[in-house]
C-alpha cells in the first residue's frame, strides 16, 4: 500500500538507464480473440465495500472493508495482492507471476475474506492457481503489467467476499480524481509488511502531468500506466502491495471500481516520484476475454 500509514510505496523510475522496482516481495499477454466476449452474469453486485463511513489517508481498513482483495502467497510466503473480478478469476500484476513462477502457477495459494493475515486462529477462504494469462510484460519497461489468475475452483460470493467492479466507460482517464490503494505491503520504506489491510486515499494524475511535473524520466511513463500520489509524497504503496487494487468510488451508485492496478515506482512515498499503475481500461477487452467462463456480478 502506499504510506497510508503503512506507507505502502511502490518502487519508482530513477531515469534512464535506472531499473525499476516492483511492488511485490519476490524478485503470452495470450492476444483476446477480435470477437466480444460473451459474459456470463451472476445474481449478486460488485464493487459493493462493507462499510457506511470510511477514514482515508493512512489507516487499516474496516474488517472485510474491501470484499475484492486477495492475498497471493507461494510456499505459505505472502509476496504479491489481488482482487477479485468474477468467482473464477483473480486479477494481479504480470510481475507478480511471471520469472519464478511462469511454470508454477499451482503453487500460488490465493487467500480470500482475510483482513488480519497474522491471525492464525482463523479459517479463510483459499484457493490455487491452475492457469495464469499474462502478456507483453517485460521487467524493463513494466508496460502490460496485468495477469489474470484462473482458480482451481469457483468461489463462493458473499458479504465477506465478493468481487470489485471493473470499469463501465473505457475511455475514461480519471485524472484529478481521489482514488484508494489497499494491501498489506510495508509501512515504510524497506520496513516491515502489515498484518491488517490498509488503505490510503491518492489523487490520480493525468499522464502529461505525471511526464512533466514530477521526477520520472517521460519516456518511461506509457499510455497504459496511471499515476497517483501527492507532490510531497508521504503517501503511497510499497513493497508487498504488488498486484493490489487503485479503485474509485462511483459518485453514480457508491460502487467501487477498479482503476489500476499496483505496479512499480522509485522507493515509496518519495517526493516527485508517485505510485505508478497499470491502468486497467486499457485492458478490458483482453481481462473479459479470458476470464469470460467464470460468472461476472451485475454491474448496474
Amino acid at each position: 500500500m502506499w504510506i497510508f500509514f503503512i506507507i505502502i510505496t511502490l518502487p519508482h523510475v530513477l531515469g534512464v538507464g535506472d531499473s525499476k522496482e516492483s511492488r511485490s516481495l519476490l524478485p503470452i499477454f495470450q492476444r483476446a480473440s477480435t470477437k466480444p466476449p460473451e459474459i456470463r452474469k451472476c445474481d449478486c453486485s460488485c464493487g459493493e465495500a462493507n462499510v457506511a463511513t470510511r477514514i482515508v489517508g493512512g489507516e487499516e481498513t474496516d474488517i472485510n472493508e474491501f470484499p475484492w482483495m486477495v492475498r497471493l502467497s507461494y510456499f505459505n510466503r505472502f509476496y504479491c495482492g489481488g482482487m477479485l473480478i468474477n468467482d473464477r478469476y483473480v486479477l494481479t500484476a504480470a510481475h507478480c507471476v511471471r520469472g519464478l513462477f511462469r511454470f508454477m502457477w499451482f503453487m500460488i495459494k490465493v487467500t480470500l475474506g482475510e483482513h488480519d493475515r497474522c491471525d492464525k486462529t482463523r479459517k479463510p477462504e483459499t484457493r490455487f492457481v491452475i492457469r495464469a494469462f499474462t502478456g507483453d510484460f517485460n521487467y524493463v519497461s513494466f508496460d502490460h503489467d496485468v495477469a489474470v489468475l484462473r482458480l482451481n475452483a469457483q468461489v463462493p460470493l458473499t458479504d465477506k467476499i465478493r468481487p470489485i467492479c471493473l470499469p463501465k466507460d473505457p475511455e475514461a482517464m480519471y485524472g484529478g480524481m481521489r482514488a484508494i490503494a489497499t494491501g498489506w505491503g510495508s509501512l515504510k520504506e524497506d520496513g516491515k509488511l502489515s498484518c491488517v489491510l490498509q488503505e490510503v486515499e491518492v489523487p490520480v494524475m493525468s499522464n502529461d502531468d505525471c511526464k512533466a511535473n514530477t521526477s520520472y524520466n517521460p519516456k518511461t511513463i506509457t499510455d497504459n500506466m496511471l499515476c497517483a500520489g501527492y507532490d510531497k509524497g508521504k503517501k503511497d504503496s510499497c513493497q508487498g502491495d504488488s498486484g493490489g487494487p487503485l479503485m474509485r468510488e462511483r459518485p453514480e451508485d457508491n460502487r467501487f471500481e477498479l482503476i489500476g492496478i499496483v505496479s512499480w515506482g522509485n522507493g515509496c512515498a518519495r517526493p516527485g516520484f508517485p505510485g505508478v499503475y497499470t491502468r486497467v481500461t486499457k485492458y478490458l477487452k483482453w481481462i473479459k476475454e479470458n476470464s469470460k467462463d467464470g460468472c461476472f456480478c451485475n454491474q448496474d
